[in-house]
């Protein structure tokens, strides 16, 4: 039986100067699709970046598409397909998501399209009203069961002709008979227990799976046969430019998730995981139970968080276990080092302390253990002091033996709390210029202080700046990045980006994907950075 129910990850949209976006198993419709197949729903998932991870076609506005093209995609749309489901994380990327389904739209009008993901999710009422003819439903937060409820009702009921079939589904926005945006209940609802035994495994038999690790384009870095997964989800602290801000932590338990890597392991041979929690440290207790489990099972496994962990709930005893049971990156997320900022921008939250963070840092170098940290430049109300204020703090990081950072600059997003003060500095851009502001060669700013020009070259400066305190500090840690991109292995993803370099450099740039992402995206982007550099260091 063909499936009736597709759900689509969509090209991957990006800018020529942007560096080491990364590409990873998109876990979201995966867990959907999951469900969906213990509900006994045929259901399938169109990867359009797993699929064809090497096509690279011309958008709009200088930007490209990475994926299988919009016309292959819809063509692996059946006759027997009713319900297409889409997901769009980020708001740059909607505009690829709206040439989607117009191109569905064209070919299926009798075809449902429902788009989820924090960008819809934020946007619902605007979405459904601008583009009703391209969208029926969008579903809010998790999608497991808002989904599978309308799946039911449209497959199961044959109700696929009415408007108003989602007014008794949790998480679902629809515009009425009457033309109004509905929700089908007042109060967002959550998975509680995100055990296997009420969410599955997400459904990576039906990715590209081989594709991924072939990449090695990770979210953090890569050596060999990796997946992500996700041991919580959730994050109840409060920071004003995240969409995960103030959500119900829900966690799954140690023994759950060694299944998952058990699975992982006997499935596909995956030895490397990627933990992509909102906030995986939240309970202690928890995290060290997972490295023990990891531990009594023997895995033989290695594994990181790429997307961060909140350093007040972090001390040796957790650095150690975590060393112990395989773990060989962590990644800090101080996002200024301004306590101004903190405080009264980004409200990080009481139990948050600079100091305690340099020296988990230190602690977890001490350990063996591979250390990232991440900040943003460019909030609003943020000043020139401030910014000096984190780029002086990213020095201390870079003494206590820190590997890398990432500055990364303010992206307003819609539905927290710096998207309304952002909003003049946004009317006059469309979602696709956001997507400049991860360009190395240009900057987006939404600071009334500091402009764009001068906002690029304080993100360039607090980069020199890092690095050459960590040469001047730790010599022998720079000689081995040094010494593990010339042998080709990386263990932090700045390692991974100039292995990139070299590899592409060293190949013939004929081959087309080459060719087009190193000579535009890539080499372009690194000369003019490291031309400021040499010019600030010898002049």
């Amino acid at each position: 039986m063909n499936p009736q129910v597709i759900l689509i990850n969509p090209p991957q949209v990006f800018t020529k100067n942007q560096v080491a976006s990364g590409i990873t198993p998109p876990l979201g419709i995966a867990y959907i699709a999951a469900v969906l197949e213990k509900n006994h729903i045929a259901v399938d998932i169109i990867d359009a970046v797993g699929l064809a991870p090497g096509t690279i076609n011309p958008f709009a506005k200088e930007t490209f598409v990475r994926g299988l093209s919009f016309s292959d995609i819809v063509a692996r749309l059946d006759e027997e397909v009713k319900i297409v489901g889409i997901s769009n994380l980020f708001s740059f990327a909607y505009p690829v998501v709206q040439e989607l389904c117009r191109q569905i739209r064209a070919l299926r009008t009798d075809i449902k399209i429902v788009l989820g993901g924090p960008h819809p999710s934020a946007l619902y009422a605007e979405i459904l009203a601008e583009d009703r003819d391209l969208v029926d439903f969008v579903v809010l937060g998790e999608g497991e069961n808002p989904f599978l409820h309308l799946c039911q009702k449209l497959l199961h009921n044959d109700l696929l002709a009415q408007s108003n079939v989602g007014s008794d589904i949790s998480n679902l926005a629809y515009i009425d008979d009457s033309g109004t945006c509905q929700m089908g209940t007042e109060k967002l609802e959550r998975n509680t227990k995100l055990d296997s035994d009420n969410i599955p495994f997400p459904a990576r038999h039906l990715l590209p799976m081989e594709n991924y690790i072939e990449a090695q384009e990770s979210h953090g870095y890569s050596n060999g046969r990796w997946t992500s997964m996700i041991s919580s989800r959730g994050c109840p602290y409060g920071c004003t430019f995240c969409a995960s801000r103030k959500t119900r932590w829900v966690s799954r338990s140690a023994i759950d998730v060694a299944d998952e890597i058990e699975y992982c392991i006997e499935k596909w041979n995956i030895r490397e995981f990627h933990f992509e929690d909102d906030n995986m440290t939240i309970n202690v207790k928890r995290l060290i139970e997972i490295c023990n489990e990891i531990k009594r099972r023997k895995l033989d496994i290695t594994w990181q968080t790429p997307n961060g962990i909140r350093a007040s709930r972090i001390d040796e005893e957790m650095l150690r276990a975590m060393k112990e049971s395989g773990c060989e990156h962590v990644t800090l997320a101080p996002e200024s080092g301004s306590p101004r900022v903190l405080e009264e921008i980004i409200q990080k939250g009481k139990d948050f302390d600079l100091d305690h963070l340099r020296d988990c840092g230190a602690t977890a170098h001490k350990l063996g253990l591979k250390v990232a940290a991440y900040f943003v430049l460019g909030l609003p109300g943020e000043t020139r002091e401030d910014m000096e204020m984190t780029i002086s703090y990213a020095r201390e990081l870079a003494r206590v033996g820190v590997d890398e950072v990432n500055f990364g600059l303010f992206i307003p997003l819609p539905g927290t709390p710096l998207w309304e003060p952002s909003k003049h500095k946004i009317k006059d851009l469309d979602w696709l210029d956001l997507l400049t502001v991860g360009d190395l060669a240009k900057a987006v700013s939404f600071n009334d202080e500091v402009g764009s020009k001068e906002l690029d070259w304080v993100r360039k400066k607090a980069y020199i700046s890092f690095l050459l305190t960590r040469i001047l500090y730790h010599p022998g840690q720079f000689a081995g990045t040094i010494f593990n991109v010339l042998r080709g292995i990386e263990k932090t993803k700045t390692e991974r980006v100039l292995k990139t370099i070299y590899a592409r450099y060293k190949k013939d740039t004929k081959d087309g994907l080459n060719k087009l992402v190193f000579d535009n995206r890539t080499f372009y982007a690194y000369r003019h950075m490291y031309r400021k550099i040499f010019r600030l260091i010898f002049r």
